[in-house]
């Protein structure tokens, strides 16, 4: 029995509980002289206090069950909005996402919606975090070794690490495109194009590699810089060639 039928009955129960209570009472308190007569006056008088005691019972019972009903109502009021709420959410997650699908920080909102929707996907969205926020670290500290040696002649440096960082979005633009066939809880994640999303994870593991090595270049050359002034950046400047060569397409914006 569902809470809005019991709560339907407690009303109508204590309406009608009330009802005969509330006669009860009128009839004992004007009672006519043949009902005296009959029942004598403690009868009355007992009659009187068993309706009273109906009419509260009634009273209570239809209180409680027109106050459960209202409180019902509102939790249902309460529970639709917030579910509008969030399909608004996803909705507008969706278009910001189409719109700069480049982005990192939209590209991971997009994939946690991924999870979300459908949670079978849970272990290809934790491998795209998982490069993502080694992406993270590398440009983190790569930061950090610019600002602490005041690096401002290696900031050829940062962009070709945003570059690199596209590249990935892009990779995982087309891991997100396989699994929008499946973005459905009840969806069967078998049916992915694993040639794709495989090649695209293998491809962003070489990248990130890559950002490892141009960290440890970068490294190289500071230091000696500041320990004898060598400005020869020969090395690193043949490796952020081979990222260039290698990251492609890098006119794309969006």
């Amino acid at each position: 029995m569902t809470l809005i039928k019991l709560h339907r009955i407690f009303q109508i129960g204590g309406a009608v509980v009330s009802a005969g209570g509330i006669a009860g009472l009128a009839l004992g308190l004007a009672a006519p002289p043949a009902l005296i007569v009959s029942i004598g006056i403690k009868g009355v008088t007992a009659l009187t206090a068993l309706s009273g005691v109906i009419a509260g019972t009634g009273a209570v019972s239809l209180a409680g069950g027109t106050t459960a009903a209202v409180v019902n109502s509102v939790k249902k009021q309460n529970s639709d909005k917030l579910h509008e709420s969030e399909l608004e959410s996803e909705r507008r997650q969706f278009s910001e996402y189409a719109q700069d699908s480049l982005n990192p920080e939209k590209t991971r909102v997009r994939l946690e919606q991924l999870r979300k929707n459908n949670p079978a996907l849970g272990d290809i969205v934790e491998s795209c975090l998982m490069q993502m926020d080694k992406m993270d670290s590398f440009q983190a500290r790569h930061k950090s070794l610019l600002a602490a040696n005041a690096a401002i002649y290696l900031q050829d440096t940062v962009e070709v690490l945003r570059e690199s960082e596209k590249r990935m979005c892009r990779n995982f633009r087309n891991i997100i495109n396989c699994c929008i066939l499946v973005e459905d809880s009840t969806a069967d994640i078998s049916e992915l194009d694993n040639d794709v999303i495989d090649s695209s994870m293998k491809d962003n593991e070489e990248e990130l590699k890559s950002v490892s090595t141009l960290l440890k270049y970068s490294v190289t050359y500071i230091n000696n810089y500041n320990r004898s002034g060598v400005k020869d950046r020969s090395e690193l400047d043949a490796w952020l060639k081979v990222m260039k060569d290698s990251i492609g397409g890098t006119d794309e914006t969006a």
